[in-house]
Order: structure tokens, then C-alpha cells, then sequence
């Protein structure tokens, strides 16, 4: 029974994680144009491979925590972090809330994400980084002390906090290319 439990329960795991954060997020049509960090990073597609030092499944708290050199790849999306940490519910296994801990990358070429926390809310699709988060696209970037990303409208939130300010750098597409002179 407690083998069927845990099957169980990686098999949600698994079901959430294609349809989360970490893989894909639900698709909301829109006329407007789509914001390249919260749409493209967190829209991938495929199976799900998670490695890790070491899996523990606690089925009386409803916890599946990957932990030592976690690497999640799915796609052309690869998240890496210290440690990942899947809450679900007791009716039916569903995921409430994904965490990364700890050195937390997240690349999908060219877009990358870092921070030192990540936690995706299963119920409302939103994604927060704290702990010094760091946003880049090729030489673009952004950084603050907290971004949330609300994945059903594309909205994306950059805090400074109490000890600093959001600081964005954008480089021009003309200055991305290299001018080649004409004879």
C-alpha cells in the first residue's frame, strides 16, 4: 500500500509539474503582445526529468522534497536547485504549491532566471522569486528583491524592497549586432 502511495504520488508530481510553472503554464489567448520572461520562460512542453541526490515522499503531510543538486529539465527549459520541495492536497493528489531553494537557475535560452527561493501557487498560477532575483534576456535584465509573475493575465511585478531598487537594463536591438560598415 505505501509503494502505491508514493507511486501516487510522483505520478501527480509529475502530472502537476506539466502543467506548472516549471513546465507549462495554461494558455490564455490574448491580442496583445506577450511578455518574453513570464510567457517563454515558463512554457515548455514534453516530459519531465528530475534528478536529484535524494527523494523523500512524506504521504501523512502531503510532501515530496527532491534535495542535493536538483535539476529539472523538461524541454529546453532546466531549472537547477539546491532543493524542491511539492506540496499536494489530500483529495486527489493535486499540487498546491511548488518551492525551489537555494540557488535557484532557471534557463531557457536566451532567458534566464536566478534567485535564491521560487514558489509557484498551484491555485492562482503565480510564480514568486525572492532573494535577489535576477531576470536576463541576451543583455537585457532586470533586478529587484521580489518578482511575481501572474501567469494567467502575463503580468509580472518587480519589487525593489527596503533596501533597494529595481534596476533595469536594456540594450537596444542596434546595439545587440555589431555595425558592419558598408565599402
Amino acid at each position: 500500500m505505501k509503494r502505491y502511495a508514493i507511486f501516487f504520488a510522483m505520478f501527480c508530481l509529475v502530472m502537476a509539474l506539466a502543467v506548472s510553472a516549471i513546465g507549462a503554464k495554461h494558455k490564455v489567448k490574448s491580442k496583445r503582445k506577450s511578455s518574453a520572461i513570464t510567457k517563454k520562460m515558463f512554457n515548455s512542453q514534453g516530459p519531465i526529468h528530475i534528478v536529484s541526490n535524494r527523494l523523500d515522499a512524506d504521504n501523512k503531510k502531503r510532501v515530496i522534497a527532491f534535495s542535493g543538486h536538483v535539476v529539472v529539465k523538461r524541454s529546453t527549459l532546466t531549472m537547477t536547485c539546491d532543493k524542491l520541495t511539492v506540496q499536494y492536497s489530500p483529495k486527489g493528489g493535486e499540487i498546491t504549491q511548488i518551492t525551489a531553494e537555494g540557488n535557484v537557475v532557471i534557463k531557457q535560452p536566451p532567458r534566464s532566471a536566478t534567485c535564491r527561493k521560487a514558489i509557484f501557487f498551484q491555485k492562482s498560477n503565480k510564480v514568486i522569486l525572492m532573494g535577489n532575483p535576477i531576470l536576463s534576456e541576451g543583455k537585457n535584465r532586470v533586478t529587484g528583491s521580489k518578482v511575481t509573475f501572474f501567469l494567467d493575465s502575463d503580468k509580472t511585478i518587480i519589487e525593489g524592497g527596503k533596501k533597494g531598487r529595481v534596476s533595469t537594463t536594456i540594450v537596444p536591438k542596434s546595439q545587440m549586432v555589431p555595425f558592419k560598415a558598408q565599402p
